[in-house]
Protein backbone atom coordinates (compact mmCIF):
# COMPACT_ATOMS: atom_id res chain seq x y z
CA UNK A 1 0.00 0.00 0.00
CA UNK A 2 2.83 2.37 0.78
CA UNK A 3 4.25 1.78 -2.71
CA UNK A 4 0.86 2.63 -4.17
CA UNK A 5 0.80 5.81 -2.10
CA UNK A 6 4.26 6.83 -3.29
CA UNK A 7 3.33 6.15 -6.93
CA UNK A 8 0.07 8.09 -6.66
CA UNK A 9 1.87 11.02 -5.05
CA UNK A 10 4.57 10.97 -7.72
CA UNK A 11 2.04 10.98 -10.55
CA UNK A 12 -0.10 13.69 -8.95
CA UNK A 13 2.84 15.96 -8.20
CA UNK A 14 4.35 15.39 -11.65
CA UNK A 15 1.10 16.32 -13.39
CA UNK A 16 0.69 19.43 -11.24
CA UNK A 17 4.33 20.48 -11.71
CA UNK A 18 4.06 20.01 -15.48
CA UNK A 19 0.93 22.17 -15.61
CA UNK A 20 2.71 24.93 -13.66
CA UNK A 21 5.85 24.53 -15.76
CA UNK A 22 3.84 25.40 -18.86
CA UNK A 23 3.06 28.80 -17.31
CA UNK A 24 6.17 29.82 -15.36
CA UNK A 25 8.91 27.47 -16.52
CA UNK A 26 11.73 26.60 -14.11
CA UNK A 27 10.37 29.05 -11.54
CA UNK A 28 8.00 26.29 -10.45
CA UNK A 29 10.92 24.73 -8.55
CA UNK A 30 11.59 28.00 -6.74
CA UNK A 31 8.06 28.15 -5.37
CA UNK A 32 6.93 26.25 -2.31
CA UNK A 33 5.51 22.86 -3.17
CA UNK A 34 2.29 23.50 -1.21
CA UNK A 35 1.40 26.26 -3.69
CA UNK A 36 0.51 23.46 -6.12
CA UNK A 37 -2.57 22.86 -3.98
CA UNK A 38 -3.81 26.45 -4.35
CA UNK A 39 -7.26 26.20 -5.97
CA UNK A 40 -7.03 29.81 -7.16
CA UNK A 41 -3.54 29.83 -8.72
CA UNK A 42 -2.76 26.21 -9.62
CA UNK A 43 -4.72 24.80 -12.60
CA UNK A 44 -4.57 21.20 -11.34
CA UNK A 45 -4.72 21.80 -7.60
CA UNK A 46 -7.44 19.18 -7.20
CA UNK A 47 -5.12 16.53 -8.68
CA UNK A 48 -2.33 17.50 -6.29
CA UNK A 49 -4.59 17.58 -3.22
CA UNK A 50 -6.36 14.32 -4.06
CA UNK A 51 -3.04 12.57 -4.58
CA UNK A 52 -1.95 13.72 -1.11
CA UNK A 53 -5.12 12.34 0.48
CA UNK A 54 -4.69 8.97 -1.25
CA UNK A 55 -0.98 8.82 -0.44
CA UNK A 56 -1.56 9.65 3.22
CA UNK A 57 -4.23 6.96 3.48
CA UNK A 58 -1.89 4.37 1.98
CA UNK A 59 0.85 5.37 4.43
CA UNK A 60 -1.57 4.94 7.36
CA UNK A 61 -2.49 1.44 6.18
CA UNK A 62 1.17 0.54 5.68
CA UNK A 63 2.08 1.76 9.17
CA UNK A 64 -0.72 -0.38 10.57
CA UNK A 65 0.85 -3.33 8.77
CA UNK A 66 4.25 -2.50 10.27
CA UNK A 67 2.67 -2.32 13.72
CA UNK A 68 1.09 -5.77 13.25
CA UNK A 69 4.49 -7.32 12.46
CA UNK A 70 5.37 -6.80 16.15
CA UNK A 71 9.10 -6.34 15.61
CA UNK A 72 9.68 -4.58 18.90
CA UNK A 73 9.14 -1.23 20.56
CA UNK A 74 11.15 0.74 18.03
CA UNK A 75 9.06 -0.60 15.15
CA UNK A 76 5.96 0.45 17.08
CA UNK A 77 7.37 3.95 17.60
CA UNK A 78 8.29 4.08 13.92
CA UNK A 79 4.78 3.03 12.89
CA UNK A 80 3.25 5.71 15.14
CA UNK A 81 5.54 8.39 13.69
CA UNK A 82 4.74 7.17 10.17
CA UNK A 83 1.02 7.32 10.96
CA UNK A 84 1.49 10.91 12.12
CA UNK A 85 3.15 11.69 8.78
CA UNK A 86 0.35 9.97 6.86
CA UNK A 87 -2.38 11.80 8.77
CA UNK A 88 -0.59 15.13 8.25
CA UNK A 89 -0.35 14.49 4.50
CA UNK A 90 -4.08 13.74 4.36
CA UNK A 91 -4.87 16.97 6.21
CA UNK A 92 -2.63 19.00 3.88
CA UNK A 93 -4.71 17.65 1.00
CA UNK A 94 -7.93 18.50 2.84
CA UNK A 95 -6.73 21.96 3.91
CA UNK A 96 -4.58 23.38 1.07
CA UNK A 97 -3.05 26.82 1.23
CA UNK A 98 -6.43 28.47 0.49
CA UNK A 99 -7.37 27.62 4.09
CA UNK A 100 -4.36 29.49 5.42
CA UNK A 101 -4.71 29.07 9.20
CA UNK A 102 -5.58 25.38 9.01
CA UNK A 103 -2.90 24.81 6.38
CA UNK A 104 -0.24 26.34 8.59
CA UNK A 105 -1.18 24.02 11.44
CA UNK A 106 -1.20 20.83 9.37
CA UNK A 107 1.97 21.81 7.48
CA UNK A 108 3.75 22.37 10.79
CA UNK A 109 2.42 19.00 11.92
CA UNK A 110 3.89 17.42 8.76
CA UNK A 111 7.23 19.12 9.35
CA UNK A 112 7.46 17.98 12.97
CA UNK A 113 6.27 14.46 12.12
CA UNK A 114 8.94 14.03 9.45
CA UNK A 115 11.56 15.29 11.91
CA UNK A 116 10.46 12.68 14.47
CA UNK A 117 10.11 10.01 11.79
CA UNK A 118 13.66 10.41 10.51
CA UNK A 119 14.98 10.58 14.08
CA UNK A 120 13.30 7.26 14.90
CA UNK A 121 14.53 5.77 11.63
CA UNK A 122 18.12 6.69 12.50
CA UNK A 123 17.67 5.24 16.01
CA UNK A 124 16.16 2.06 14.60
CA UNK A 125 19.33 1.44 12.60
CA UNK A 126 21.20 0.83 15.87
CA UNK A 127 18.50 -1.39 17.41
CA UNK A 128 16.75 -3.18 14.55
CA UNK A 129 18.95 -3.22 11.47
CA UNK A 130 16.49 -5.54 9.75
CA UNK A 131 13.96 -2.68 9.63
CA UNK A 132 16.35 0.10 8.67
CA UNK A 133 18.59 -0.84 5.74
CA UNK A 134 21.73 1.14 4.95
CA UNK A 135 20.06 3.12 2.10
CA UNK A 136 17.12 3.95 4.38
CA UNK A 137 19.52 5.01 7.13
CA UNK A 138 21.44 7.34 4.81
CA UNK A 139 18.19 8.78 3.46
CA UNK A 140 16.93 9.35 7.01
CA UNK A 141 20.05 11.37 7.81
CA UNK A 142 19.38 13.66 4.85
CA UNK A 143 15.71 13.85 5.81
CA UNK A 144 16.60 14.74 9.39
CA UNK A 145 18.95 17.50 8.22
CA UNK A 146 16.35 18.84 5.78
CA UNK A 147 13.61 18.85 8.43
CA UNK A 148 15.97 20.51 10.92
CA UNK A 149 16.71 23.25 8.39
CA UNK A 150 13.01 23.88 7.79
CA UNK A 151 12.31 23.97 11.52
CA UNK A 152 15.08 26.55 11.89
CA UNK A 153 13.63 28.64 9.04
CA UNK A 154 10.06 28.45 10.32
CA UNK A 155 8.59 31.57 11.90
CA UNK A 156 6.97 30.05 14.98
CA UNK A 157 4.90 33.16 15.65
CA UNK A 158 2.95 32.60 12.41
CA UNK A 159 3.73 28.91 11.75
CA UNK A 160 4.85 29.99 8.29
CA UNK A 161 8.01 30.79 6.35
CA UNK A 162 9.26 34.21 5.30
CA UNK A 163 8.05 34.76 1.71
CA UNK A 164 10.68 34.62 -1.03
CA UNK A 165 10.79 37.85 -3.04
CA UNK A 166 12.52 36.30 -6.09
CA UNK A 167 14.41 39.51 -6.75
CA UNK A 168 17.26 39.34 -9.26
CA UNK A 169 16.78 35.63 -9.82
CA UNK A 170 17.61 34.78 -6.21
CA UNK A 171 17.21 31.17 -5.18
CA UNK A 172 14.46 30.48 -2.65
CA UNK A 173 16.18 28.09 -0.26
CA UNK A 174 12.99 27.42 1.70
CA UNK A 175 11.23 26.27 -1.46
CA UNK A 176 14.15 24.07 -2.50
CA UNK A 177 14.33 22.53 0.96
CA UNK A 178 10.58 21.87 0.93
CA UNK A 179 10.91 20.12 -2.44
CA UNK A 180 13.83 18.12 -1.04
CA UNK A 181 11.85 17.10 2.04
CA UNK A 182 8.87 16.07 -0.10
CA UNK A 183 11.02 13.84 -2.30
CA UNK A 184 12.93 12.38 0.65
CA UNK A 185 9.64 11.46 2.35
CA UNK A 186 8.37 9.76 -0.81
CA UNK A 187 11.61 7.82 -1.26
CA UNK A 188 11.59 6.91 2.44
CA UNK A 189 8.15 5.39 1.95
CA UNK A 190 9.38 3.28 -0.97
CA UNK A 191 12.48 1.99 0.83
CA UNK A 192 10.55 1.19 4.00
CA UNK A 193 7.90 -0.62 1.96
CA UNK A 194 10.56 -2.86 0.44
CA UNK A 195 11.97 -3.61 3.90
CA UNK A 196 8.51 -4.34 5.33
CA UNK A 197 7.73 -6.67 2.43
CA UNK A 198 10.99 -8.56 2.96
CA UNK A 199 10.37 -8.87 6.71
CA UNK A 200 6.77 -9.99 6.22
CA UNK A 201 7.89 -12.74 3.83
CA UNK A 202 10.61 -13.89 6.22
CA UNK A 203 8.17 -13.90 9.14
CA UNK A 204 5.63 -15.89 7.12
CA UNK A 205 8.19 -18.55 6.18
CA UNK A 206 9.43 -18.73 9.78
CA UNK A 207 5.91 -19.26 11.14
CA UNK A 208 4.88 -21.74 8.44
CA UNK A 209 8.15 -23.65 8.73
Amino acid sequence: MILVGACVTSVGISISVWAEYQDIGMQVFFRRSDFLGDYVQSPLAYVFNMSLIIAGTCILLAMYGLYLLKLGDFSHFLSIAGSWVGLSIILIGVFPINYLNEHRLVSTSFLMSTFVLHLFTISTRFNHKEICSRPLFILAIFGFLSASGLIYQLDWSTLDFTPCLHEGGDICWVALNMWLQTNITMLWCVLLALNIRKLAIEQYHAESG
